[in-house]
């Protein structure tokens, strides 16, 4: 008599084009989720464009006169003068881009950033300035604040229909507060082992430019490709902080084991969601620029969640089917 078989066994991970088409079938289950980054960016583009150059403006020339005091000193010539004339130029060039920059773009900013195509879109209303250091900082913060818990809010609904699970939104929102405590916790311990490791090497770079440029281009590429292996080790850490409800540590644990065990496939995957982007951030600007307004925007907006939505879902069922492949072999 034969042994009865298991009553579940695991099938074998899918292929990365076909992890895509189910993050978009799971996507198609829980089309609530894409409530959350069509308001907020309806917002961004209709709402005020809050511009906080006033405090920007003074607190980049006092860095600036900082950094030229600790760098330079007294010392005089024609390296340190290279030196200054950069120092200028990028002064220049923050005061100058200040006025860009919409305060309430926070909402989509961050490791739980909301899909946005209005972010970058030209602001449909006059700016509103901010003058006042607390004004400033308790905008900044709400700002901050909310776009973690709409992210946390949005991320926790396609992490259930990634998985399968019936979660609705109000129960998808209680779980919002806990995984925002998680991945700053992630951000906090990248953040130390990068002032631990990395702040040295930057010091390094920064004071080599001063003696010899050409070896600080050198590090400076070699600090790039670190940067680069170290985001792509780390791409599935969110992940499995909202897929498998688990701790800052063992979210990068994880990421980093899955992309060392199943590398050319993370790659692949990892490199296709980048392009496909970046291919499609240039559709929407042709739409917004070619077709009449409103409508070439607001397109823009839907199709852009819809599309970088499915992208997350591929990238959580990735992740979901290899670390059930590992836990349940």
């Amino acid at each position: 008599m034969q042994p009865p078989l298991p009553a579940r066994r695991q099938a074998q991970p899918t292929g990365v084009i076909e992890t895509l088409s189910a993050g978009y079938a799971a996507l198609n289950r829980h089309l609530w989720v894409l409530i959350l980054p069509v308001v907020v960016d309806l917002l961004l583009w209709l709402g005020p464009h809050v511009s906080v150059s006033p405090l920007v403006d003074p607190a980049v020339t006092h860095a600036t006169e900082w950094t030229r005091q600790v760098a330079l000193g007294p010392r005089r010539g024609a390296r340190t003068g290279q030196v200054a004339t950069s120092l200028d130029d990028t002064r220049q060039w923050l005061i100058g881009h200040a006025d860009d920059l919409n305060a309430l773009d926070l909402l989509v900013w961050g490791p739980l950033g909301l899909p946005s195509a209005a972010a970058d879109a030209s602001p449909t209303s006059e700016l509103r300035f901010v003058t006042a250091w607390p004004q400033g900082l308790g905008i900044l913060g709400a700002s901050l604040a909310g776009g973690l818990l709409l992210g946390a809010w949005f991320y926790s609904g396609l992490a259930a229909a990634s998985t399968g699970a019936r979660l609705d939104p109000l129960r998808a929102g209680r779980r919002a507060p806990r995984a925002v405590l998680r991945v700053l916790g992630l951000v906090g311990a990248l953040l130390g082992v990068g002032l631990l490791l990395g702040l040295p090497v930057v010091l390094l770079v920064a004071f080599t430019a001063l003696v010899s440029p050409p070896v600080a281009v050198l590090g400076s590429l070699l600090l790039g490709v670190a940067l680069l292996l170290a985001a792509l080790h780390l791409f599935f850490a969110v992940p499995a902080i909202v897929v498998s409800n688990v701790g800052p540590l063992a979210a990068i644990q994880r990421s980093v084991g899955l992309v060392r065990r199943h590398r050319w496939p993370s790659l692949a995957l990892i490199g296709l969601t980048w392009l496909i982007l970046a291919g499609m951030a240039r559709v929407w600007d042709l739409l917004a620029g070619n077709l009449v307004a409103p409508y070439g925007t607001a397109l823009g907006i839907v199709g852009n969640a819809y599309i970088a939505s499915g992208l997350i879902a591929a990238g959580m069922i990735f992740y979901s089917e290899r670390v059930q492949a590992v836990e349940h072999p």
